[in-house]
């Protein structure tokens, strides 16, 4: 026979065997959901959804995982038992109302008091609404934002994704700069469950901001109690005291660096008083004098303290840094220094649609936490620790419950040598207002006027001037 004759009756062979085959080893199927009028192409939570996957309620889906592959010839359960499953099952829907409520009973479960009166893009979303994933003892909350700023530069400024004052230049012929970018958008994680009755909560946050639009690290801590240990914002910081711009440099004054640390808070005096301590990761900026070559050392962490009260109306708080400063030159050994630094912060309530705000901070040795050199050249062949001077005032208002506004303005100063280069900062300011309008829920829309301003210890100034439209979408 053939061979084309002799593989056309095996193919028909054995597609007359298998099915039978299959038949008598598989499971019984379900049976196939009504038809439907018309095509849908979107499955709605009241209409049958896929096998596996089981609805108890319109907006709820409960799933659960088959850990067993084996095939069998018993009918497939209405619903899959506890020992069918890998983990608990878990409900998916929008709010917290059927969340444990010891989830939510942490003390220290935010950095910061929130203020509901304008823009804030520096906390945690809230953990009472929103797309919420729990089960019996955990849940997870999802949040995030789309944020595309639409910016316009009067004069020449070299960051262009953010208003950084150092960036301005001296002496630079005229220029104009339009920039489109959505790299300020967000994404986080916040988990928690209960252990032995022990609240634990992991935070992960993370943007675009970076070379490439690469997704970057901004937040990754874990919580119980008292102890915080990850990287997030410095005990040095206030983030209730952060200007609600939508630049996302912010003022000039503002410590808003994020850093790994080990950090334990604990109530003293009374309930409206916190007192935390922190070892914190080291990161120096040295300026070596000229013909010295060398690296910055870390023989230290970074040692933070801070006291903090708050009531119904404001919130004030005090907190000091105390570090080594680490320098090795080519070849020698490493030269230490002491460091230290205070940051003054207090929000205000002064109605229920407005707030004020305030910093004020100084040190030696701390201007790396405003991307500032921590120490430069004092003689020709010397070099010590940079005094620092900065200060802010700010004030936000909501107009309506659809529109709010912000008013910022911030000086930061460095106590500069004349052995310094000439082109080196001396003194930046920052002054930032904005409208910002809220016409559905989750969806904002704001327009911002910038000005800052540049010295350099040359004497050389600098000015620029900026406009930034942004919208932004909140997760729910």
């Amino acid at each position: 026979m053939h061979w084309n004759t002799k593989l056309a009756c095996t193919l028909l062979l054995a597609l007359t065997v298998v099915p039978a085959t299959v038949g008598a080893q598989s499971r019984s199927l379900p049976p196939e959901p009504a038809a439907r009028s018309a095509y849908d192409p979107f499955l709605s939570v009241d209409q049958p959804f896929a096998p596996g996957v089981m609805t108890d309620e319109p907006g709820r889906v409960n799933i659960s995982l088959d850990e067993s592959n084996n095939l069998d010839s018993s009918p497939l359960p209405d619903e899959p038992d506890s020992s069918q499953a890998i983990v608990p099952s878990l409900t998916m829907g929008v709010g917290s109302g059927e969340v444990n409520p010891e989830l939510l009973a942490d003390p220290y479960i935010t950095d910061a008091r929130q203020f509901n009166v304008g823009l804030d893009l520096y906390a945690a979303p809230s953990f009472s609404d929103g797309l919420i994933i729990f089960g019996k003892e955990a849940a997870m909350k999802i949040g995030g934002f789309v944020k595309a700023d639409f910016i316009y530069d009067f004069n020449p400024i070299d960051s262009t994704d953010s208003f950084v004052t150092t960036d301005i230049p001296i002496g630079a012929p005229p220029r104009t700069n339009a920039r489109f970018h959505a790299r300020q958008s967000r994404l986080s994680f916040d988990t928690r469950w209960l252990t032995n009755g022990r609240l634990v909560r992991v935070y992960v946050e993370g943007d675009f901001f970076s070379d490439g639009n690469r997704f970057r690290l901004r937040h990754a801590f874990g919580q119980s109690g008292s102890l915080l240990v990850g990287q997030t914002w410095t005990t040095f910081t206030d983030v209730a005291a952060a200007p609600a711009t939508l630049d996302f440099e912010g003022s000039v004054s503002a410590v808003n660096r994020r850093q790994a640390q080990v950090r334990w808070t604990e109530h003293v005096f009374n309930e409206n008083t916190t007192f935390a301590v922190s070892v914190e990761d080291s990161n120096f900026i040295i300026e070596p004098p000229q013909g010295i070559t060398g690296e910055p050392r870390s023989p230290s962490p970074d040692f933070v303290t801070r006291l903090r009260y708050e009531n119904d109306c404001g919130q004030y708080q005090v907190a000091g840094l105390y570090r080594v400063v680490g320098f090795q030159p080519t070849g020698q050994d490493v030269v230490t220094s002491f460091a230290y630094g205070f940051n003054f912060t207090g929000v205000r309530l002064i109605t229920e649609r407005t707030k004020v705000y305030s910093q004020i901070v100084f040190g030696e040795g701390i201007g790396s936490y405003r991307s500032l050199p921590d120490a430069a050249p004092t003689a020709a062949n010397k070099g010590d620790l940079l005094p620092m001077f900065g200060w802010m005032i700010g004030l936000t208002h909501d107009w309506n419950d659809e529109l709010s506004s912000n008013f910022t303005y911030a000086e930061n100063t460095l106590d500069t040598s004349t052995f310094q280069t000439a082109t080196d900062v001396k003194q930046t300011t920052y002054l930032a207002a904005n409208l910002i309008w809220n016409p559905i829920e989750n969806v904002k829309i704001g327009v911002e006027y910038l000005y800052g301003t540049k010295e350099d210890v040359g004497g050389g100034t600098g000015d620029a001037h900026r406009l930034q439209t942004s919208f932004i979408f909140d997760l729910p």
